[in-house]
């Protein structure tokens, strides 16, 4: 039945998901050809100074050794400083303070004989100029003010024509004026305070006036010329050369074995430059020969992925949509990758790679995440530029994290995840860093990449995992809990309309949990599925014994294939109750296997003995046999509490007796061929059923009845 169920899957997947496949290769081989093509691809270096050589490193071609940052800073820096700036007799601040001049005047020529200091000050306040009453005082006496205005239009000219400076100190500039240099000294311009005690000396009666109006408007017009200053800057920078000295082809750069100098990692520094310089240019048939080989790659990688995912499924029929999400996980990391390596440039171990790795090994098993962790490193490796130092990091912090997140059975609490996730991180990268003679302050970057790597991949866990775990029906902790709730419809409705049912599947749910805890087996959905294995006699409760004593009437109205439809039918009816339930399908698989395909012999016998023509088909269970060791579980606890129950306990050996027997023959009907459930787990089955049963079937002692008087 196995290989049947198999190949069924592989039919279905061949015609389903290599489309999948392909559509998803394509994806990503297209992000790669918009992100990466044109990229040079050249060997990285991540050697440090004081760091061992594993190999020997020879130059491929002729480059130039380049200077460092700090060198060629200073080298600009001392080149700039020798560039004489260049200055000009600049006309806009004689524009500006004979502008202004004229301006006042014409406030000055519209007061009446009549007004006072304070109001001419007012009057120009308002015109935006501010002078002190003091200073106004010439400017009652129109002829006055008219030659001092005059003349201090003229002797602004002369002035500003001469030139004016700031703040200079040099014996000597350099003039730049109608595209000739020439150099000046500069005792031939004139500092601002001393053009400023010349116009004051030149009009004592309006002395004060204008000693605030040169404080105030008088400017220096000998300027630095910005344009040409930042022309003569870039022709003296191009002066400098940034490399010094040549390795040629061939020239051991770094041998073996040794130790690695400063000027040796300067030398590959160098070297990574003059691969990104060189821009090698392929051909259209290279460029098509290369993406097509790509294609393959990413092709094969993800296949085997989505095969294994058919292959490992318990449903013989999978639905398409549930290898969707795995090849969006591709593209989703490809994404990342793209984003942390071209966008933001920064650092590849920020990537949230564990992420996806967990989340399917939470939604699937661990296996899967082990395959889906190694697929993953290779489709994302192109876009690292085959790169191996960081792939190695994310394969083997992941890895360390499932293989303790399965030991330690804590998959779905987050927290925990986050944390073991980290000290995965941290253990791979200070071990690999110490390998590697990495500088402290080099590892806790690395260090603080892995906690910002691993908050994201906790944060998309927390998006992804409960999301498909409810779209995917998975059998998770918190929905087995749930359904658990007895104010479950389905539970209500087997409380009231099948109750002896009910109460059996109580039993068998504590049988089954405490065998699971002694095997190893998952006692959670040992107790769930125990609880709804027999929901389909919901539909027809009264032709079971346990909820009609009078039962055997209506079957002994029908024929013995009749009864055994009937009987059977709560198989199919109860897995048609727990798919509109949306009831996770490990416990549908229980529900479809706890009476795997035996024959119901009651009936079987009794039409053997009416002379009926047999067909054994009509009177088996439709099956599978169980094929984990819960529905094992379920199907031995729920023969066994029924048998217990229809019979007269009297000691322990009665119990011990009626599950050696149905174990005994549970075997002769092969029906735990196909589960994963050893002699030695029967064992152990068996003493942990006597303790239950014997505390709920064994006869009460009794009592004397003097001691009942008392």
């Amino acid at each position: 039945m196995t290989e049947k169920l198999y190949c069924k899957k592989v039919k279905i997947m061949n015609s389903k998901y290599i489309l999948y496949c392909i559509v998803t290769a394509l994806i990503i081989v297209g992000i790669y050809q918009i992100v990466a093509v044109g990229r040079v691809n050249y060997p990285e270096y991540n050697l440090k100074e004081g760091q061992v050589s594993e190999v020997e490193i020879i130059a491929p071609f002729d480059f130039p050794v380049l200077k460092s940052p700090q060198e060629l800073a200073a080298e600009k820096e001392q080149v700039l400083s020798q560039v004489d700036k260049p200055y000009e007799i600049s006309e806009e601040p004689l524009f500006e303070a004979i502008s202004n001049l004229d301006n006042i005047y014409a406030v000055l020529c519209s007061i009446e004989p009549t007004d006072d200091w304070e109001k001419i000050a007012s009057d120009l306040k308002r015109a935006g100029y501010s002078f002190s009453p003091e200073a106004l005082e010439f400017t009652l006496r129109s002829s006055l003010r008219d030659r001092i205005y005059e003349s201090l239009r003229r002797e602004l000219g002369t002035l500003y024509n001469q030139g004016i400076y700031e703040s200079l100190e040099e014996d000597s500039i350099l003039i730049w004026q109608n595209d000739n240099a020439e150099k000046r000294a500069l005792s031939d311009f004139l500092p601002r305070e001393k053009a400023k005690e010349i116009l004051i000396d030149k009009f004592p009666e309006a002395k004060t006036f204008v000693s605030e109006f040169t404080e105030q408007y008088l400017k220096p017009n000998l300027l630095v010329n910005e344009e040409k200053l930042n022309e003569l800057n870039q022709s003296s920078l191009q002066t400098v050369q940034p490399s010094e000295g040549m390795v040629l082809k061939n020239e051991v750069i770094v041998r073996k074995n040794s130790r690695v100098t400063e000027e040796e990692v300067r030398k590959l520094e160098s070297l990574q430059e003059a691969y990104k310089r060189q821009k090698i240019r392929k051909s259209p048939l290279q460029e098509m020969f290369l993406s097509l080989g790509l294609l393959m790659f990413i092709f094969v990688v993800i296949f085997l992925a989505n095969h294994y995912y058919g292959v490992q499924s318990k449903e013989e029929k999978i639905p398409v949509a549930d290898f969707l999400p795995i090849n969006l996980g591709f593209i989703v990391l490809v994404i990342l990758t793209v984003l942390s390596n071209f966008v933001l440039s920064g650092s590849n171990l920020i990537i949230p790679f564990a992420m996806i790795a967990i989340a399917g090994a939470i939604l699937v098993n661990f296996e899967f995440g082990l395959l889906y962790s190694v697929c993953n490193i290779l489709v994302i490796s192109p876009f690292l530029n085959w790169e191996t130092f960081t792939p190695v990091i994310m394969l083997l912090s992941t890895i360390m994290c499932l293989l303790i997140l399965r030991r330690q059975k804590v998959w779905h609490e987050y927290l925990m995840i986050w944390l073991y996730l980290l000290i995965s991180l941290l253990v791979v990268i200070i071990c690999l860093g110490i390998y590697k003679r990495d500088s402290i302050i080099t590892i806790m970057r690395s260090i603080g990449y892995a906690f910002i790597s691993a908050s994201l991949s906790i944060t998309g866990i927390l998006l992804i995992v409960p999301y498909y775990e409810k779209k995917w029906n998975r059998a998770t902790k918190q929905t087995l809990l749930e359904l658990l709730d007895f104010n479950h419809p389905l539970l209500k409705r087997l409380a009231t309309e099948a109750v002896g049912t009910y109460h059996h599947s109580l039993v068998v749910g504590n049988l089954a949990e405490h065998a699971a805890e002694a095997i190893g087996a998952n006692p959670l959905l040992a107790r769930v599925g125990s609880y709804y294995h027999d929901i389909g006699k919901i539909i027809n409760p009264e032709i079971f014994t346990e909820n009609n004593e009078d039962s055997s009437e209506i079957h002994s109205q029908i024929e013995p294939n009749e009864s055994a439809q009937l009987i059977r039918n709560h198989v199919t009816e109860g897995i048609t109750l727990a798919k509109k339930y949306k009831i996770p399908q490990p416990v549908i698989d229980i529900i479809m296997q706890h009476h795997g395909d035996m024959i119901i012999r009651y009936f079987y016998e009794k039409a053997n003995k009416e002379g009926k023509e047999l067909d054994a088909n009509a009177y088996r269970y439709p099956g599978p046999r169980p094929q984990t060791k819960e529905a094992a579980l379920v199907m031995l606890a729920d023969i066994v509490e029924s048998t217990t129950k229809a019979k007269e306990i009297e000691s322990e050996t009665d119990i011990a007796k009626i599950i050696d027997d149905t174990i005994t023959y549970l075997l002769k009907e092969k029906q735990f061929d196909e589960a994963p459930i050893s002699m030695k787990d029967l064992k152990i089955v068996k003493q942990s059923f006597i303790p239950v049963l014997e505390s709920i079937y064994r006869k009460r002692l009794d009592y004397p009845e003097a001691q009942k008087d008392e």
